[in-house]
Order: C-alpha cells, then structure tokens, then sequence
C-alpha cells in the first residue's frame, strides 16, 4: 500500500471514529433523557427506589452476548453509566455499585465495581466470586 493510500484510508477511518463519537455522545444524552422520563413516571421516593432487580434482569439477559463481548473496562463503563443516569434524578434511589458498599470484603478487582446482576449475567464465574452483603445477598438467587 503506497503512503498515499494509507493517508487516504487513515483519514477515512478517523472520519469514521469521528462520526461514531458523534452518534455515541448523542445515544448517551438520548439514554439520559428516558432515564429521567422514567423516574419521573415511576415517582417514588426513598433508598433503592427507583432500583427494580427483576426488570435489570430482564434488560441484562436480552443483551447477555453484547454484554459478554464487552472487555471488563467496557462493561464498567456501561454500568456507570447505567447508575449515572439512574441516579440522575434521585441521589441515593439507586446502588452505586462502583461504590462496592454492596461487598462485605474490601475492594480488590475491577469487577466489583460493576452493577452484580450485569456481571451475574454476562461473566458468571466472576459474579459468584463476589461476597456481597446480607442486603444484597437476594441477587444469588435471582
């Protein structure tokens, strides 16, 4: 490939990445606004409150391989995500896992910071590792 071609093609995936970025910032704001619109609709207020397991599960499960494919530092970023925008509303009606206040063992891996059933569903192995606290405990059997 002459130097030439290689400019070409380097500029036409930049063009590329920019335009993903693009898309990317714009589904992140998207995500943020139903995230609010649902608190919203849901109304409740106290600790967890706008946390539904079930519903997670159900979320998780229909994105179990997109989730599986996602590196560890992927998959945090999707699960702060996830608890930025729950959280967006109403501080302290939603976990925040990358608290790891849901663990009874101090801090050691980079999984422990990801939402549990997230994990529980796309890296099980790493889920079971997990000693989560009695108040917590119910995800084992979820």
């Amino acid at each position: 490939m002459s130097p030439s071609s290689r400019a070409s093609e380097l500029e036409h995936l930049r063009e590329g990445l920019l335009q993903a970025n693009s898309e990317y910032f714009f589904n992140l704001a998207e995500r943020r606004k139903l995230c609010i619109s649902i608190q919203e609709v849901k109304g409740t207020t106290g600790r967890f409150s706008h946390y539904d397991p079930e519903r997670e599960k159900i979320v998780f499960t229909h994105f179990k391989q997109q989730l599986s494919s996602l590196s560890l530092r992927e998959l945090l970023s999707f699960s702060l995500v996830m608890e930025d925008h729950a959280l967006a509303m109403a501080p302290g009606s939603y976990p925040a896992w990358s608290q790891r206040y849901h663990l009874t063992t101090p801090p050691k891996d980079l999984h422990e910071m990801i939402n549990p059933l997230m994990l529980k569903i796309s890296h099980p192995d790493m889920f079971g590792r997990l000693e989560l606290t009695p108040e917590f405990h119910f995800l084992k059997d979820l």
